[in-house]
């Protein structure tokens, strides 16, 4: 089957960035794009307003559900659209074609810029049927409570870790949507075996 990319599913912590590094270190077609980047460039209040010192995870969430309000696919959406414009000097989508059109500057991206996007971030059922539909390869990575929690403690600090929400509705969906993904990897082990587990991905693509 011919994919149009990846995008990588998993819980707070389970280590979809360093995932996505191995895939690019083994591919250098591979360019990552983050589903959070919209709600990155918004991070920066929380360097300047007290109310969010030491919660940034909490804030970005809650900036992530007020975005959603406005369009369900905002993030999907702003995934997409910077990633047609880094790989195409031009391109226009058109309401009565879109589909068609859509499909045809995917093969622009393969064909100009021989570059496979990668998708890192989707935690919504919205996510995974967005890039499905767009004939995305999905990818569940999968790791154990204990092991999210240390994770995110030595990437963030335990202050920031312990105010992370992880009954937060994205973090509930997310864990039955892996199970849907058509490749699962694990990362319960160290690095070592990540990177080996990473072949899974590189292979079925």
């Amino acid at each position: 089957m011919s994919y149009n990319g990846i995008i990588i599913f998993g819980e707070m912590g389970s280590g979809k960035d360093t995932l996505a590094d191995f895939i690019i270190e083994e591919d250098r077609r591979v360019k990552k794009y983050g589903l959070g980047d919209i709600i990155r460039l918004i991070k920066k209040v929380t360097l300047v307003d007290p109310q969010w010192f030491g919660d940034e995870r909490s804030f970005m969430q809650r900036v992530a559900d007020k975005l959603r309000e406005i369009d369900m696919d905002i993030l999907n959406h702003f995934a997409l659209a910077k990633m047609l414009e880094e790989n195409l000097k031009d391109f226009q989508l058109t309401k009565d074609h879109y589909r068609e059109d859509l499909d045809a500057l995917f093969q622009r991206v393969r064909d100009e810029g021989n570059t496979v996007p990668m998708i890192v971030g989707g935690r919504t059922w919205m996510d995974y049927e967005y890039w499905k539909n767009r004939g995305f390869l999905t990818v569940g990575l999968t790791a154990s409570p204990e092991n999210r929690r240390i994770r995110l403690i030595l990437r963030d600090g335990e202050q920031i870790a312990q105010k992370s929400d992880f009954t937060h509705n994205t973090e509930m969906d997310v864990r039955d949507i892996i199970e849907k993904c058509e490749l699962i990897v694990s990362n319960d082990g160290d690095l070592k075996e990540l990177k080996s587990n990473m072949h899974q991905v590189t292979e079925r693509f």
